[in-house]
């Protein structure tokens, strides 16, 4: 990471609902970014093939490659999961399973955030492990919370209330200075 390029940064969704907190979350995050970073969100999960370690040589299959190069193309990574019987969600449990091996994601600053609130602490707590044990570089002590409804939450829900709007430039705030840090700058 450079000081006069601006950040980097790939919104993993940990749901694949068309219309879902996390996902307007990650979308508000994206419009509302400074200059400074370039938010871009991940749309590949529902291609990924089931993890298997048997697959895990080359040629990876496309999708998985397509995964691999995006985390290693970013300077960080924001990632909102949603929780699903106390846990993290198949998909995105696999998603994270083809980056275990990976080259590209070792040391990788992640933001994990919760737009779930204080409902959603099981695959919170999940992720942050799962992270931890793949060698992620956690940029806070917790995951920040930006709590809002469940399923049906628009990206306009967010940026037409002061409130929410604010919640969200200040997740971008941290993240901002995070990364600077991190970037010794």
């Amino acid at each position: 990471m450079t000081g006069a390029a601006p950040y980097r940064v790939l919104c993993l969704c940990g749901s694949l609902r068309r219309v879902s907190s996390n996902r307007a979350l990650l979308e508000a995050a994206r419009q509302l970014a400074p200059s400074r970073m370039l938010l871009s969100l991940y749309d590949g999960m529902s291609q990924l093939p089931l993890f298997n370690p048997d697959a895990e040589v080359d040629p990876l299959p496309q999708p998985v490659q397509a995964l691999r190069a995006a985390v290693g193309a970013c300077d960080a990574l924001l990632v909102a999961c949603p929780e699903y019987a106390h846990g993290i969600p198949g998909a995105f449990k696999n998603l994270l399973d083809w980056l275990v091996g990976s080259l590209e994601f070792p040391d990788k600053p992640v933001l994990q955030v919760n737009a779930s609130g204080r409902d959603s602490y099981h695959a919170q707590q999940a992720l942050r492990e799962v992270l931890t044990t793949m060698s992620a570089h956690m940029l806070t002590g917790e995951p920040l919370s930006v709590p809002l409804p469940g399923a049906g939450c628009e990206v306009a829900f967010i940026l037409d209330e002061p409130a929410r709007r604010a919640a969200v430039e200040a997740m971008l705030a941290v993240l901002a200075t995070r990364l600077a840090a991190v970037a010794g700058g």
